[in-house]
């Protein structure tokens, strides 16, 4: 498991929540179990057992379960109860896949590695070099050869892994005209054992670096390797096993990067490089205060070799540790230096860190005095700097309270940050260096308290809680959900949990994607060229220099196009295809070059000159407000607000909390989110022959605007257009309508060329020209009685819309519908504003505006909750809708489960033990604090729009008895298709293999509405039963003369008497009627999905990190069609939306443009995130009778339960708050605070308000400019 966990690092994944990767891969381990279970270190089993019904972990012994668990063979139903432990136990519908319907193991297929690509000494050995047309590539095999060629081209780079100039080529243009690869030189390639440390190779990877660190922390006396386990331990959190198998200890060295993780603690330890050149021999240099001059540049001549790096052993009296719990021996008592390592970054695991250190200390033997103090910092500096002053006047002091003191002051002084510093959170990196010192601090006396007792009193339980370092432990889970009746037939999938229809392919790679799909003969690959400026007029456009470069083809923009068939009408008309007058955000699309190859392409679109003339730009929702920028406000109006709200003073008349009308008002900010599918935007146009036609492979949610659009700018009729989806790695919306603006060029590019035209964004560019999830920001008051009980809402909301409209208006009026989350609001004002902004069209996300409404709303609560000092579970009970409840939008609530499913994640979640032990380990740990708790979701299903909720499908029955099925929707990922086909089968009532969907097609269903809204298994669902039924009317005679007969009888039969074998089927959603905004009329939507989620979490209050320990989930699905499916709908949705709530944020700068572009600045989730025990309950029992087969939509609404997270996060800030207030150090901590979100580190650390962050001194606003803006 511990090399799984490794071989994972690094690794993302968008779509799953990571859940069913573990499961899978964990049956190939040695020491781990399916169903998400696993064996610890201990032996222990951790969750289930292997998946047989007959499991020997599973077994009753003595009247007892073992591991907890009880699984009974009674399969008429799924029941959930909770034993008095705490511990689940259920029967069967707990296990999605069973161990021993896998394919027996055949030892003859065992995968060997192709003996073809093995390396062959022969050939490696031999001195190799390439000559291209830019770059020649160099490999010596000598150490001579090498220093002579960096003598001959002293500006060469020498790369090993090429993680740095690999980047710097690809995404900075750089060009490196030589390049040395030194890997097949032995002296720059080997670990060897001296007698005062280890001497590395600086071409040495870093997989090589531990493997040899390890074995000598194994074999040598511990005091001697304390660097090397510090070392070993920041490697843990450094990167992937595949980066360490290429990068190189020299390369972390020699790119100088200010936030190296391994420079820090070479440079406390003391490390020194050895240098060689061709005229200047060999010289040995220290890694200290001198060796790194500025950013990214160091004392090393352009002639010379860094060869080695000599990390040093710790000696008896020197103690080494990085960042964990080192190996303790006797001989720990003669200790009398330390040395830890410290790192913080945005995502814990394979992350870049925000601020990192090496601390070491040395004290005269058996004393507490210093002898010598040496602290390196990064993140701090454009250089990794070491706190000079601070070593120099802590040098001769005793490690006590006064030292810790002057300390942190010195520190202050030593690593100032302007505030205007690259990288922003500048009192956060500030308090950081502080928090790290105050670690370092109780460390050491924690191993002074060992070696002279008599000197330094034992560390106390919370600050041990200080020194204790993360450890990863393998997540557990549990998945539990209703099993089909006995009686349904064999042959019927619906209910059943069965596999996504492309699995096989997607885990072989054998899934084709648009980019995937051969070359064909003359195709052209495109780049785009984009603004620079977030508002300006375009003076001129010169593609002069872009043109005359080999293998381009051409140029394209507006002047090829009318202004007519310039403009996108789709979804409206305030935007077009190339920009031509003037430039409304950075990013616009300005042009496209065309040429032979990408590589080409890409390079010419950057020599497109463009001369600008800059206007005004809004930026932020703050600056829209100032400027009244924004489209037609919404206002929905229930009730007599001024009436519970006629006290405009917060607070006032508040102080008697038996008052019925008590108020409270405030403001929340939410930030935006990027979609980050794992297939960017990739399109491939081909011309047609004749009549205009125009064939387009897309990975779109919206075929038909995809075909509607290009239509109108090629100025032909939709129906010589055909767009086809095969299948999108990942939509989430980013799909729905902004991939027009990469797709409609390359359509005008081919048409104009009569040459088939693709295009594969790369990350960043999908990232600035496609928008994303938008910010939100909220002022609002609330009424409310002494109980919590709701009484009136005044609410404004700000949705950062960017330039143009999109589906902003969509999106705002989803939020308003929204934002009563799962309670009854009393009376209601709510008035959204859709801000028009100078930033790319934000656009369609999960869920719509949803997380950004109900986030404000469940914010409200946690606040009214603090005010009246209530447990926030209490306030939000007592609020919860229940059937026969009007919302706020005045929508009848039928068959509303939503008490259920929060008294059974209750029940679940062991809530009330848990909250108690949460209580203790507070009372009990200063710095580290926990939270729990409980958030409902209420999410209606339907478009808003109401001509959207239709869709269409096609049924071909063909004579050998196979279908061919094709409907609206379109495959990302989700199992629409697999579901489809599982409808499909129930009514055709044949099995499901006899059914296949190619594609979506706009040739084969029309007038499609997107695949959006969760609603899309609704509406193509009942489409397919329609056109199903058909088929099963016109087959009646047959099959009632032949009962007995197989499908294909019945159909070879049918065809042989001209019995019309295809079918069209039609939906739309009944009874909905559009919203009046004046009358706060309507029916909105079909039905509502409920659910509720317990999570619990553990913050780090010096540092900001945070652990989410547990979720539990009970999620109302109705009659679930694919009990797997619907779960990995649960857990991805609440993987993503942990995400939006906790890590993923986006960066502007002042000029508007996006700062965090590619997963190098921006984080989204990654394996180790994940809650340590994740379980997901689908309600049983509740059918829902206005969906397909009595189901219920489940992509979006679980996103939304996420903010559980966000809630539990900030209950356990409460907590250390609460501890300040009750010891006086901060005596204006109000427990009615303000977070906004996302939670990232940063602001967890922050709003932990203490004696370091009481230190930190800030720059008012408007004295400096920012590094980013919060938009």
């Amino acid at each position: 498991m511990e090399q799984l966990d490794e071989y994972f690092t690094g690794n993302l994944c968008r779509c799953t929540g990571y859940r069913p990767i573990l499961d899978a891969y964990r049956t190939f381990t040695s020491n781990g179990t399916s169903n998400g279970t696993s064996v610890d270190n201990n032996s222990e089993v951790v969750g289930g057992g292997c998946g047989k019904a007959d499991c020997c972990r599973l077994m009753k012994t003595e009247g007892v379960y073992n591991n907890g668990i009880a699984t009974t063979t009674d399969t008429t139903t799924t029941t959930t109860t909770t034993t008095h432990d705490g511990e689940w136990s259920c029967r069967e519908g707990r296990h999605l896949h069973q161990e021993n319907d896998f394919t027996p193991y055949d030892p003859t297929s065992e995968l060997i590695f192709p003996p073809e690509l093995k390396v062959r000494r022969d050939l490696d050995d031999e001195y190799l070099v390439l000559r291209g047309r830019q770059v020649t590539y160099h490999r010596p095999t000598s150490f001579t050869h090498l220093i002579h060629l960096k003598h001959l081209h002293p500006a060469a780079k020498i790369i090993v892994g090429n993680t740095e100039v690999g980047v710097e080529t690809k995404f900075k243009q750089c060009v490196y005209p030589v390049l040395i690869n030194p890997t097949s030189v032995k002296e720059v390639t080997q670990v060897t054992l001296t007698n005062t440390g280890v001497q590395v190779g600086a071409a040495v990877t870093l997989t090589t670096l531990q493997e040899a660190l390890i074995l000598h922390t194994n074999s040598l006396p511990e005091y001697q390797t304390r660097v090397f386990s510090a070392i070993l331990e920041m490697l843990r959190w450094f990167a992937g096993k595949q980066i360490k198998n290429a990068a190189a200890l020299g390369g972390n060295i020699m790119t100088s990067s200010p936030i190296s993780d391994l420079n820090p603690l070479l440079m406390a330890a003391g490390a020194t490089l050895t240098l060689n050149s061709t005229e200047g021999g060999e010289r040995k240099v220290a890694l200290d205060q001198h060796f790194f001059t500025a950013y990214r540049r160091n004392i090393v001549q352009p002639e010379e070799v860094l060869v080695s790096v000599h990390i040093p052993f710790t000696t008896q009296n020197e103690y080494f540790h990085g960042y964990k719990q080192s190996r303790r021996r006797d001989d720990d008592i003669a200790i009398n230096e330390y040395f830890h390592g410290y790192k913080q970054s945005r995502r814990r695991d394979d992350d870049i860190a925000i601020v990192n250190a090496g601390c070491c200390v040395t004290f005269l033997p058996n004393t507490t005095t210093v002898s010598k103090l040496s602290m390196a910092f990064g993140g701090m500096a454009p250089t990794t700097v070491m706190a000079l002053r601070t070593m120099k006047e802590l040098k001769g002091r005793a490690w006590d309270a006064s030292l810790l003191e002057e300390g942190t002051s010195l520190l202050l002084q030593d690593l100032p940050l302007a505030p205007s510093a690259p990288g922003g959170m500048i009192e956060y990196r500030r308090a950081l260096t502080i928090s790290f010192f105050f670690k370092f601090y109780l460390s050491v006396r924690g191993h002074l308290s060992v070696s002279v007792p008599s000197l330094v009193p034992t560390l106390t339980s919370d600050e041990l809680e200080v020194t204790r370092v993360h450890t990863y432990k393998h997540p557990s889970s549990a998945q539990l959900y209703e099993v089909v009746p006995e009686d349904q037939p064999q042959l019927d999938p619906i209910g059943r949990p069965r596999v996504h229809t492309s699995a096989l392919k997607q885990t072989t790679g054998e899934a084709v994607y648009v980019d995937d799909i051969p070359d064909v003969k003359d195709q052209l690959q495109a780049a785009f060229v984009l603004s620079t400026r977030p508002h300006a007029r375009i003076i001129s456009i010169d593609e002069s220099r872009a043109l005359a470069v080999e293998g381009v083809v051409a140029f394209v923009c507006h002047r090829d196009l009318t202004e007519e068939q310039n403009q996108l009408k789709f979804p409206f008309d305030d935007e077009k295809v190339f920009a031509s007058d003037k430039v409304t955000c950075v990013g616009h699309v300005i042009g496209l070059v065309c040429a032979e190859d990408r590589k080409t392409a890409q390079t010419a679109a950057k020599l497109v000159d463009i001369t600008y003339e800059d206007l005004p730009a809004i930026i932020t929702i703050q600056d829209a407000i100032k400027a009244k920028s924004w489209w037609e406000p919404k206002t929905i109006i229930k009730g007599d607000v001024n009436k519970h709200l006629n006290n405009n003073d917060n607070n006032k008349n508040n102080d008697n909390k038996n008052n019925n009308n008590l108020i409270l008002q405030g403001e929340m900010h939410m930030g935006g989110q990027e979609h980050f599918y794992l297939e960017t935007n990739a399109h491939l146009a081909t011309p047609g022959k004749e009549d205009g036609e125009m064939e387009i492979y897309s990975s779109t949610q919206n075929p038909t605007l995809t075909q509607m659009q290009t239509a109108h700018s090629l100025g032909v009729d939709a129906n010589k257009v055909v767009c086809r989806v095969k299948r999108m790695g990942g939509g989430f919306g980013g799909k729905e309508t902004r991939t027009i603006v990469a797709c409609i060029p390359i359509c005008v590019a081919a048409r104009k060329l009569g040459r088939c035209v693709r295009v594969a964004l790369e990350r960043d560019e999908d990232m600035v020209m496609t928008g994303g999830r938008h910010p939100f920001f909220s002022r609002w008051k609330v009424g409310f009685t002494a109980q919590g009980v709701l009484t009136a809402l005044d609410m404004d909301v700000y949705a950062n819309g960017g330039h143009t409209i999109d589906l902003t208006a969509s999106v705002l009026e989803r939020c308003i519908f929204s934002l009563d989350s799962g309670y009854n609001l009393g009376a209601v004002r709510i008035c959204g504003h859709a801000c028009k902004t100078n930033l790319p069209s934000n656009t369609a996300f999960r869920a719509f505006g949803g997380p950004q409404g109900m986030l404000f709303m469940e914010d409200i609560m946690s606040r009214v909750a603090a005010y009246l000092n209530i447990d926030s579970t209490l306030i939000r009970q007592r609020n919860l809708y229940q059937t026969g409840d009007l919302t706020h939008c005045n929508q009848l609530l039928e068959n509303c489960t939503l008490r259920r499913c929060w008294q059974e994640v209750l029940e679940q979640a062991d809530y009330s033990t848990r909250c108690q032990r949460v209580r203790d380990f507070n009372s009990n740990n200063r710095y580290r604090k926990r939270g729990l708790a409980v958030i409902p979701v209420k999410f209606g299903i339907a478009y808003t729009a109401l001509f959207l909720n239709q869709a269409g499908a096609l049924v071909l029955v063909y004579a050998d008895g196979s279908v061919l099925l094709s409907h609206g929707g379109t495959e990302m990922g989700q199992g629409l298709h697999t579901k489809m086909i599982q409808i499909a089968s129930r009514v055709l009532q044949i099995a499901p293999e006899y059914i296949h969907i190619a594609e979506t097609s706009t040739d084969k269903v029309p007038n499609t509405s997107p695949t959006a809204g969760s609603a899309s298994s609704d509406l193509n669902g009942m489409a397919i039963v329609n056109a199903c039924e058909t088929i099963m009317c016109r087959l009646e005679p047959i099959i009632a003369s032949n009962p007995k007969g197989t499908w294909k009888d019945w159909v070879s039969k049918a065809y042989m008497e001209r019995i019309s074998l295809s079918s069209t089927g039609f939906y739309k959603t009944p009874d909905l009627v559009p919203y009046n905004f004046e009358k706060n009329e309507g029916r909105i939507f079909n039905y509502f999905s409920f659910g509720a989620a317990v999570t619990e979490t553990e913050i780090d209050c010096l540092t900001g990190d945070h652990t989410v320990l547990r979720t539990d989930i009970v999620m109302d699905v109705g009659d679930s069609l694919n009990p797997a499916i619907d779960i990995g709908q649960v857990e991805g949705a609440f993987t993503q939306g942990q995400g939006l709530y906790t890590m993923e944020e986006l960066l502007y700068s002042p000029q508007g443009a996006l700062l965090t572009r590619g997963p190098g600045a921006y984080k989204i989730p990654g394996f180790q995130d994940i809650p340590r025990e994740f379980n997901v309950s689908l309600l049983r029992g509740a059918p829902n009778p206005r969906a397909v087969f009595s189901s219920k939509a489940i992509g979006e609404p679980p996103l939304c339960l996420a903010s559980s997270v966000f809630f539990s996060i900030k209950q356990a800030i409460a907590a250390l708050r609460s501890d300040q207030q009750q010891q006086q150090q901060q005596q204006q901590l109000s427990p009615v605070f303000r977070l906004d979100s996302p939670a990232t580190a940063e602001r967890i650390r922050m709003a932990c308000q203490d004696f370091i962050t009481a230190k930190i001194e800030t720059s008012p606003p408007g004295s400096f400019k920012p590094w980013s803006v919060r938009v």
